[in-house]
């Protein structure tokens, strides 16, 4: 069961790399966690808007849902609004 929570974590964390890269690259001007309503105490204590050199790397060390962190970056376009 560890070889497939490994290899999970391992496939969510390049998934997220590559979400963060995107992010960084377009007209974001920081990253924010978004976390489910199912989060453990961990990722709800991550959640929130963070500078693109200081924002925590996902999953998220010491998560401890069942399934895995599912926390995700999205973009904070707050110079771009309607």
């Amino acid at each position: 069961m560890a070889i497939v929570n490994e290899n999970t974590d391992a496939k969510r964390r390049a998934e997220q790399r590559a979400a963060l890269e995107r992010i960084r690259n377009g007209l974001a001007t920081r990253v924010r966690i978004l976390v489910a309503s199912d989060a453990c105490p961990v990722c709800r204590a991550y959640e929130g808007a963070y500078e693109f050199d200081a924002v925590p790397e996902l999953p998220l060390e010491g998560c401890s849902r069942p399934d895995g962190c599912n926390a995700v970056y999205a973009p904070v376009l707050d110079l771009y609004g309607p």
